[in-house]
């Protein structure tokens, strides 16, 4: 058997049709907030998923949003009139006589309907909309009295047309609603939160049965307006007692019947629906009789319920027919007091959409302390990260400006380059001889890189084992399982095939054109200059090259770079001397100096920018492959209070709040 509804689906209360204008009633502007209020919680709920917090749906007071406010605050024609009470104590026999023929199927035996029936008046459903009115349920056609005595694991609620149902009514006949089946309270649940008036059958059994008793104080929060018909009364015996009972019954639910009705024990008349429900006063006037006695007869037959000489026998009222009776109810007024109650619950602080965004808040702040253990502690606490092989990022470099040359200082250049490369493979060789061959600084700086990458893990885990000691739930929970061994070894063995498979060249030549192209845009003296310069050494050596080349004395390897600074300055002011030129060469002489400096801080701030890539890619995939969306959902769950939906949301319970303020209710 189905255990929960299925989510309610969205109602645009415009589009639900009425027989007739819908009044200009105090609760009429109320309709399009009730709108706007559904789609901003809907938007809410998507919004607060990382909460891991209850739905919406199963709520009561959104139940009642959906099921009642929205398809019934436009229009306010109509009375839906649910029978309901506990398990065979005539339900049934009531809502045909509400009827005026056998509609529903009774029966001597417990746990008879169920599901909900339901009888509209001709032309009804061609004017309204019955799945709107009843969005919790699977509306079928109804054409067999016995078919809602058949179980189906979907919530049906059968339904049918006829001609005798007054104009001005919808009625249903609803499940038990203290059945052994909690499905069959939850369809009980779903119908009253639907109606505008409960018939609420009551039996000298069931009056005092805690599953009854915790249905009616629902419907009393809701402020339903109550009919209450003692079935199955043996009179006029039990007159005496009827008053002892509903007020037991009133006092612990809360509820207050706008009218009182007691049926016989009669079951031939019953069956034929000719039962006579007789009105009585509730409650009873105090020190005057009713119905033929006092609250001090009352009191009196209390304390001698057997006595055969009572001369309390109250003389027999006319019969009623509560089909009549309903029908004349007072409309406007009955429709005005349900539909003010499900506002009220609706806007409450204790079980209302306050009540859900304070339970978003609390969770948030949850979130909120763990994003901010993690923010505080940090991932990555590295300080002696390896810098990059300056050749790495100087080869780049190199080729970069090799590609924005003009054609005459290129080949100067390149023939200079050639004979640099031959100059240095010599060196080399004679280095590789006496010492041997050198491991290339790319593979030591591989090596490097992941040594610390192993210490960063380290302290990662270690920070994660302290995170799990500080007493939030959500993150120890979340941890726990990140901090397995079998997981922390996979994660480490992920990383090294990741690590060992990145292409570095890739990366710096990327960062380097990204940056040389904005030194280009951004930086023109100082790109204007290095290309001035570099046309003036074109004769001698490409000075660019060794500016960049010895970048301060950063990682130099061979015999170029290990010349000083000073040496480079001269040397690109002998250039410019040995080429001829005059003003540019003032330039160079004048600002060299300056430039070379500009160069180096440039150049530091490039090894800088690579470093903190590398951190990046660390932290990247210390997210994928370990914390997964831990983060990101920390994130997202602590931000939610701010979200557009959550303010929206408290916007529109504060002018629910002034407006029931502003009209009385």
């Amino acid at each position: 058997m189905t255990d929960a509804f299925p989510t309610a689906k969205p109602i645009d209360s415009s589009q639900i049709r009425s027989s007739s204008p819908a009044k200009a009633t105090p609760l009429s502007p109320f309709a399009a907030l009730a709108r706007q209020l559904n789609g901003a919680l809907r938007r809410l709920e998507n919004e607060s998923k990382p909460l891991k917090i209850a739905p919406l749906p199963g709520r009561d007071w959104f139940d009642i949003l959906v099921r009642k406010l929205l398809p019934q605050l436009v229009d306010d024609a109509y009375l839906i009139v649910a029978v309901v009470g506990g398990t065979n104590i005539g339900k049934s026999v009531v809502f045909n006589h509400i009827a005026g023929f056998r509609a529903s199927s009774s029966s001597p035996l417990a746990s008879g309907t169920k599901h909900p029936v339901c009888l509209v008046p001709t032309g009804f459903v061609t004017t309204h909309d019955l799945q709107a009115l009843f969005p919790a349920f699977e509306l079928r056609p109804w054409s067999d009295s016995d078919e809602a005595l058949i179980s189906h694991d979907q919530h049906c609620l059968f339904w049918r047309t006829n001609a005798d149902v007054p104009p001005n009514l919808v009625i249903l006949d609803t499940p038990d609603v203290d059945s052994d089946a909690p499905v069959n309270w939850q369809r009980a649940d779903a119908v009253r939160q639907a109606a505008d008036v409960l018939v609420a059958v009551l039996t000298q059994q069931k009056y005092n049965d805690a599953a009854v008793k915790q249905f009616f104080r629902k419907a009393a929060i809701e402020d339903k307006a109550a009919l209450v018909v003692f079935n199955q009364v043996e009179l006029p015996d039990d007159e005496e007692y009827w008053p002892l009972w509903l007020q037991t019954f009133c006092g612990e639910t809360g509820l207050q019947p706008e009218f009182v009705y007691l049926a016989p024990n009669d079951r031939k008349s019953a069956e034929a629906i000719r039962l006579r429900f007789e009105e009585r006063k509730w409650p009873v006037p105090a020190n005057q009789k009713s119905n033929g006695f006092s609250h001090d007869a009352v009191h009196a037959a209390e304390k001698l319920p057997d006595s055969p000489d009572s001369e309390l026998d109250p003389p027999m009222s006319e019969p009623v027919q509560l089909r009549d009776a309903l029908s004349q109810l007072r409309f406007a007024e009955i429709k005005l007091r349900t539909l003010r109650g499900s506002l009220k619950q609706l806007v409450s602080e204790d079980g209302g959409v306050p009540t859900y965004l304070q339970e978003i808040w609390v969770r948030s702040q949850q979130f909120r302390d763990a994003a901010n253990i993690f923010a505080a502690r940090g991932l990555i606490r590295q300080t002696d990260w390896p810098a990059a092989p300056n050749s790495l990022i100087v080869d780049q470099m190199w080729n970069w400006w090799d590609v924005h040359r003009e054609v005459w200082t290129s080949k100067i250049h390149g023939f200079y380059s050639h004979i640099g490369r031959w100059v240095s493979g010599g060196f080399r060789h004679v280095q590789g001889r006496i010492w041997g061959t050198p491991t290339s600084p790319l593979e030591e700086y591989r090596q490097a890189e992941w040594d610390a990458i192993v210490r960063v893990l380290q302290q990662v885990y270690d920070q994660l084992r302290v995170v799990t000691t500080l007493g939030n739930d959500l993150l120890t929970s979340r941890l726990e399982q990140l901090l397995a061994g079998t997981t922390c070894e996979s994660v480490i063995a992920q990383l090294h095939r990741e690590h060992d498979a990145f292409d570095f060249e890739a990366s710096v030549r990327a960062l380097v054109e990204t940056e040389l192209a904005i030194l280009k845009t951004d930086h023109k003296d100082l790109f204007e200059f290095l290309r001035n310069t570099d046309r003036a050494a074109a004769v001698v050596r490409p000075a660019l090259t060794l500016l960049l080349a010895v970048g301060g004395g950063i990682g130099a390897e061979d015999l170029l770079l290990n010349a000083g600074s000073q040496w480079v300055t001269h040397v690109a002011i002998d250039a410019t001397a040995a080429a001829g030129t005059t003003v540019a060469g003032e330039a160079v002489v004048e600002s060299a100096a300056g430039v070379l400096g500009q160069a180096k801080i440039w150049l530091l701030k490039l090894h800088e920018k690579f470093k903190a890539q590398r951190e990046a890619w660390l932290i990247d995939k210390l997210k994928e492959h370990l914390l997964g969306d831990l983060l990101a959902d920390l994130q997202r769950g602590a931000s939610v209070p701010q979200s557009p939906s959550f303010l929206e949301v408290k916007k529109l319970v504060r002018q629910f709040e002034e407006r029931l303020a502003s009209t009385g209710l």
